[in-house]
């Protein structure tokens, strides 16, 4: 795609190109607790078209003592159920604080009057606990696929969402992903987050909304229901079947299902593929006999100067750099795909046929210029733009940064690697040569 590139919802942290929850380093603000009034948060629950009765909803608070850990539920001892309409209505709730990240789950009930499905969950991610003390939402599958495949990262289970101290402005990052692939109040596909100059999949997102829709709506079932996972069982059975490694699949609930699809996109895709009803409730969707390579979700992004992107990097605060091969540029995106650089993307500071690209600390892009002998440096949001020359530098191809600072530049010819110092001067011993060094131009740098 000559001047678009894609934000994809997968396994490692937004990154344009590479993957799209969040990604960054953030801080850890004081405890301050946030105390949300009843009734100031309602909502209905969904199985496709229709209210699922005597569903059990829970809130959580996601964990902070690692990647998975474990989630603060925050109705206790409370038990909310969902009336014949769906309909349900929390009662007051306290956050740790006002920037905590809360997610919303329904567990059980009956999708069919009178049939019980123990299997079904369905989740929502709302965000900071701040934006949810006056809000609707609608659970369904929809909003499950935009949390599931944003969140999946974070996640091991329904009730194991969380991140690290030290990556709050990831996680945080991928709840913003949700509402651009999905609206939290009305369920629909294309969340008010998304930008003008995003595409969402849709036949994709449809698709996998409709996989997880006939079991849902239906009485439940397990793993062993099934023989092949395709051919008979039940639609929940089949469902577990192919995501948790056949027969033997411990998975025995819809978001759990939905994880293991995110997180191992390439497994199944066919038989997952043919899963869903005859007559889909989430249209326009996939032909049955026409499944994508995977199950990877890509928003599409245009503007920002794209124009043939060769590379990617990924900023501490989650902004997407990339080197544009047909026009001498850089772009820029935020973490939500909006374009930071202009039309015409950044320019100046000699770049020529940039060919690799690497983020310092201080948020400075320093970009190899393969079609020339120099390298540049760009600061943060397009400030200024600095070429760099000598030290042996000759079409230079990649680019890396250790943790000082300095710029290691694998050059096109010359078989030498050169290196400067965070300010541009010339690194002492530089350039390297020897020790069978050809003309291949990679260079990566140890993070030790």
């Amino acid at each position: 795609m000559k001047n678009a590139c894609k934000l994809i919802l997968s396994l490692s942290s937004a990154v344009l190109c590479a993957s799209l929850t969040g990604c960054g380093i953030g801080g850890v603000s004081t405890p301050v607790t946030l105390n949300v009034p009843a009734n100031a948060v309602t909502g209905k629950v969904m199985g496709g078209q229709q209210p699922v009765y005597n569903v059990a909803i829970q809130l959580y608070e996601v964990g902070l003592t690692g990647y998975g850990s474990a989630s603060k539920p925050l109705l206790t001892p409370n038990t909310v159920y969902t009336t014949a309409y769906g309909n349900f209505t929390l009662p007051a709730f306290t956050c740790d604080t006002p920037g905590s990240l809360v997610y919303l789950t329904a567990v059980g009930g009956q999708p069919i009057p009178g049939t019980t499905n123990a299997n079904l969950s369905m989740m929502v991610g709302l965000g900071a606990c701040s934006g949810v003390t006056s809000q609707y939402i609608d659970v369904n599958e929809m909003t499950t696929i935009a949390s599931v495949w944003s969140l999946a990262p974070f996640m091991t289970g329904i009730a194991n969402i969380g991140s690290s101290f030290t990556n709050s402005l990831g996680i945080s990052n991928a709840f913003a992903s949700i509402n651009k692939v999905a609206n939290t109040a009305t369920g629909a596909l294309g969340g008010p987050a998304l930008p003008s100059n995003g595409i969402l999949p849709t036949t994709e997102l449809n698709t996998l909304a409709d996989i997880l829709q006939a079991c849902i709506n239906s009485g439940g079932g397990v793993a062993t229901d099934t023989t092949d996972g395709q051919t008979n069982g039940t639609a929940c059975g089949r469902l577990f079947y192919l995501t948790g490694g056949g027969s033997g699949s411990t998975i025995t609930d819809t978001v759990t299902a939905a994880m293991k699809i995110a997180q191992n996109p390439g497994t199944n895709v066919t038989k997952l593929n043919q899963l869903r009803a005859s007559s889909p409730t989430f249209t326009p969707a996939l032909n049955v006999n026409s499944s994508p390579t995977d199950w990877t979700i890509a928003i599409a992004y245009s503007g920002g100067g794209l124009n043939n992107p060769q590379v990617v990097a990924t900023d501490q605060q989650g902004n997407v750099w990339l080197a544009n091969g047909g026009n001498n540029s850089v772009s820029e995106f935020g973490p939500t795909g909006a374009a930071i650089s202009t039309s015409t993307g950044f320019t100046g500071g000699g770049l020529s046929t940039p060919a690799g690209i690497a983020i310092d600390q201080s948020g400075n892009a320093w970009v190899a210029n393969s079609g020339g002998t120099s390298i540049t440096k760009i600061g943060p949001a397009g400030a200024s733009a600095t070429n760099y020359s000598g030290n042996s530098v000759s079409s230079p191809s990649s680019i890396a940064i250790d943790a000082a600072g300095n710029v290691f530049v694998g050059n096109g010819s010359g078989s030498k690697i050169s290196a400067f110092t965070s300010t541009g001067g010339v690194l002492t011993g530089s350039p390297f040569a020897g020790g069978g060094l050809g003309t291949g131009g990679y260079v990566a740098v140890s993070p030790k």
